[in-house]
């Protein structure tokens, strides 16, 4: 049996992107090429890696099984050849990341511009979306570190506390509570405008609200934080989220914020990676470049 180095990259490259014409563009292949040579490592192992779902290709038991081996190996590979490269600039090559939304629209998207702009020979893709998503990218080797609002109990990965934050209680301006402190019950019958299921955002607030026994009537629920900030904009309720969200409609004074008694709106921010994956030097170089950029 002879596996390629190419059969290897096509197939990580499959995973990571679900669809044989995105890997070709990672990889710089044709996509005729790419489907060929994945055709080829399914037929030398004789079972197939991959269940197509849609258009979309999903690794199946034995896929899952095959994908942290190739993702070793090509570590492997790429530490050799950074080793022994003449000119050699471990920061350098594309580096993937993925972050939930606070984190990766107000922290890392500005972090990733500017370690580029230093870096002009790295490239790093941020792949923003909720804490559910980001844990499973990482556990499924799409990314190789992830930034994530939300806990973690997977023991699969490697987590530790890495940033803080704090969420606000916002309304409109002219809410009878703005800019008030209130307790518990004032609160808890009013309708609220909510992020979506598997948001950090989301469960913290829920479990902190929980603590002093409010239960938030949800009016409207979005996948985004700009959507919320809009509904709440137009009356529709109540709304909480990161006060980096909010920064700049506060400081115009384009909602009020409530302070309720006891509840506890402080959380931690935490890096997660795989346990069988280890850092490339890019991936290093960028984690230490973001807690300096951002004064962690």
């Amino acid at each position: 049996m002879r596996i390629t180095l190419k059969q290897l990259m096509v197939f990580e490259a499959v995973a990571r992107s679900g669809q044989v014409a995105k890997a070709s563009l990672l990889i710089n292949l044709s996509a005729p090429a790419t489907s060929m040579a994945l055709s080829e490592l399914e037929k030398q192992l004789n079972t197939r890696l991959f269940e197509r779902i849609g258009n979309r290709l999903h690794l199946n038991a034995q896929g899952r099984l095959l994908l942290p081996l190739v993702t070793q190996s090509l570590q492997g590979i790429n530490d050799i050849e950074q080793l022994f490269t003449q000119n050699n600039n471990p920061l350098s090559g594309a580096l993937n990341i993925s972050a939930s939304s606070t984190i990766g629209n107000y922290l890392l998207a500005k972090s990733a511009v500017a370690f580029c702009q230093q870096h002009t020979a790295a490239s790093v893709d941020v792949d923003i979306d909720n804490t559910r998503h980001v844990i499973d990218s990482v556990l499924h080797f799409r990314s190789e570190v992830g930034f994530i609002e939300g806990e973690c109990i997977d023991s699969r990965l490697q987590v530790e506390a890495w940033h803080k934050d704090r969420l606000l209680v916002f309304c409109h301006p002219a809410h009878p509570l703005a800019e008030k402190e209130v307790d518990a019950k004032q609160i808890s019958l009013m309708p609220w405008v909510m992020r979506e299921e598997g948001s950090g955002t989301r469960e913290y607030f829920m479990n902190a609200a929980h603590q002093l026994n409010i239960q938030p009537i949800e009016k409207f629920r979005f996948s985004s934080s700009d959507a919320v900030k809009q509904a709440v904009k137009q009356g529709g309720g109540l709304g909480v989220l990161s006060e980096l969200t909010l920064e700049k409609e506060l400081a115009r004074k384009d909602f009020g914020v409530i302070h309720v008694e006891n509840l506890q709106l402080e959380r931690q921010f935490y890096r997660i990676k795989h346990k069988d994956c280890h850092f490339t030097p890019l991936a290093q170089g960028f984690m230490t470049f973001c807690d300096d950029f951002l004064h962690l």
